[in-house]
């Protein structure tokens, strides 16, 4: 059987990024192989750890579909949030409870479902599903395939990108988006109530691999 890559047309253009350095760039290439089949490489980590960029990267390398938690369905969480909060809350209790664990079980599911058939990379934070992974005691691979309740195995690679506190901070500023104005206007307490919270070593803990950006 010929790989899915050997699939993709010619001429599809390669995202190049000058972001990473080069471990990050062979660990990228190296995962890159696992989506040879259908299945799904799902980038998880911090705001602004670089997950989207490392995903356009691995897609392009691929032929792989990304879906983005930030693209899925980002006019219901603008509404409902509207309502409850303000539109671009991402990290209030009420955002948590009531908007996030439905719009993480949807792409779970879709991009699940897709990766049986084609090449898929799934781009989001999700910290609460590697804390449900850790309260579980199962791998983040086991919880995620545990929502998506397929009626068939799909191969999945779970992926920490790793970042500096600093890094993170700097592209949040620069990418200027609304959803982290609320963090960097409180930088010392998302730090501490996020980034020092115990996640990122929890993370370490349940995913398949961890790489640095």
């Amino acid at each position: 059987m010929r790989s899915w890559r050997n699939r993709v047309s010619y001429g599809t253009v390669v995202f190049v990024s000058t972001q990473f350095g080069p471990v990050t760039d062979a660990a990228l290439r190296e995962t890159a192989k696992r989506l040879d089949e259908p299945g799904a490489v799902v980038f998880c980590g911090f705001p602004g750890a670089g997950k989207s960029t490392a995903a356009r990267y691995l897609a392009s390398l691929s032929g792989a579909v990304i879906l983005d938690k930030d693209r899925f369905a980002p006019e219901v969480e603008e509404s409902v949030m509207g309502v409850l909060t303000h539109p671009h809350d991402r990290d209030s209790d009420v955002y948590k409870s009531v908007v996030a664990p439905h719009i993480y079980t949807g792409l779970i599911r879709t991009g699940l479902r897709v990766a049986a058939k084609c090449p898929v990379v799934l781009d989001a934070p999700f910290l609460s599903t590697i804390q449900q992974a850790s309260n579980h005691g199962t791998s983040l691979r086991e919880r995620l395939c545990a929502i998506a309740d397929l009626d068939e195995p799909v191969p999945v690679t779970t992926i920490w990108i790793d970042s500096a506190h600093a890094d993170i901070r700097t592209r949040m500023h620069d990418r200027g988006f609304e959803r982290d104005a609320g963090k960097l206007a409180d930088w010392d307490a998302y730090r501490t109530g996020v980034l020092d919270s115990g996640l990122r070593e929890l993370a370490c803990s349940v995913v398949d691999l961890v790489i640095a950006n």
